[in-house]
């Protein structure tokens, strides 16, 4: 079942919330999960946002519930109450970004990353806290033990981002990590991050593009809560 990742008392005093739904819990895709939490104090679902995903570095501010859903972009942020704010996944890495005062969600695969769609959030996030995000919270994806990856297109990565992104498969081959991208990006940033281990190729709580070439997709999803 759908699993918290964070829990935070925000410095202005509100509660952000991040969960990430397992395969159990539906096909993100259709949007046709169960999250807990996602209702008002008498029970009414939150429309929540969720993004039409194109690999890019765009990204929404949502200023009202469900506002931007359906926008071409592979970014969210929110300073509202009661605003869910999603990103689904099939191995490309789920980002939570906690602010001062908001939330913002990212779908970072290997294209985002290099378009800089993390980058541009944290800086958006910035300009409508005025202050720097608090934290980064990242939750499955796919790990370097199953994402084979060419070694003339790691090269673009090593350059940008150092030697400690180029890895191996578990069976020797070369590999990509996305995680490690991160961190020299949160790091540069001055973000600490929080990281989840598992793999989405190897652990079949959760859908695999590669492990399997599903369509199907589980979701992260942010939202402030008033105390």
């Amino acid at each position: 079942m759908a699993r918290e990742l964070a829990r935070r008392s925000l410095p202005s005093g509100r509660t952000a919330r991040v969960v990430m739904s397992e395969a159990a819990d539906g096909d993100a895709a259709n949007r046709d999960i169960a999250i807990g939490g996602l209702t008002d104090s008498q029970g009414r679902q939150w429309p929540w946002t969720s993004l039409r995903q194109v690999h890019g570095s765009d990204l929404v501010v949502v200023d009202f519930p469900g506002g931007g859903s359906g926008s071409c972009a592979d970014a969210a942020i929110t300073a509202l109450s009661g605003s869910p704010i999603a990103v689904r996944v099939a191995d490309c890495m789920p980002v939570a970004l906690l602010g001062n005062d908001s939330v913002g969600v990212v779908h970072a695969g290997w294209r985002g990353l290099l378009g800089g769609v993390v980058e541009r959030t944290i800086e958006a996030q910035m300009v409508l806290d005025g202050l720097l995000v608090v934290e980064a919270v990242v939750g499955p994806h796919i790990r370097p033990c199953c994402y084979k990856f060419d070694d003339i297109d790691l090269d673009k990565f090593v350059e940008r981002f150092g030697p400690s992104v180029r890895a191996k498969t578990s069976h020797g081959q070369p590999a990509l990590d996305l995680a490690a991208i991160l961190v020299v990006i949160l790091e540069r940033a001055g973000v600490p991050g929080r990281f989840d281990a598992i793999c989405t190729a190897c652990d079949d709580r959760y859908w695999s593009f590669r492990g399997t070439a599903t369509t199907c997709r589980q979701a992260m999803v942010a939202w402030i809560e008033e105390n």
